[in-house]
C-alpha cells in the first residue's frame, strides 16, 4: 500500500510471502518444485487466501479508512484479493 514505510527489497518481499499464501505457492512453492506444481482455481485461491491472511493493524482511524478507501478502488478496477496484498 502506498502508505506504507520505506522497507528494504527483502523485507518487502517476505511481509507479502508472509502474508499472502497465494503469492507464496505461485512465485516460490511452484518454482522450488516444479514437479509438486499447485494449480488452483479462482474458488479455491480465495479460500486459501481468507484462510491465510493477516489482519493489517493502524495506528489510528484515519490510516484505516484510507487502507479501506484503496482496497475498495482496487476491487472496483478487478483487482482479486491476493493481487492487492
Amino acid at each position: 500500500m502506498s502508505n506504507k514505510k520505506q522497507l528494504p527489497e527483502w523485507e518487502k518481499e517476505f511481509n507479502r510471502v508472509k502474508n499472502n499464501s497465494i503469492y507464496f505457492l505461485e512465485v516460490y512453492y511452484n518454482q522450488i518444485y516444479p514437479d509438486k506444481k499447485v494449480a488452483l482455481s479462482k474458488e479455491e485461491k480465495q479460500a486459501f487466501f481468507d484462510k491465510y491472511k493477516g489482519v493489517p493493524l493502524f495506528e489510528d482511524m484515519d490510516k484505516w479508512a484510507a487502507y479501506t478507501k484503496e482496497i475498495k478502488q482496487l476491487k472496483n478496477e478487478g483487482y482479486e484479493d491476493w493481487e492487492i496484498l
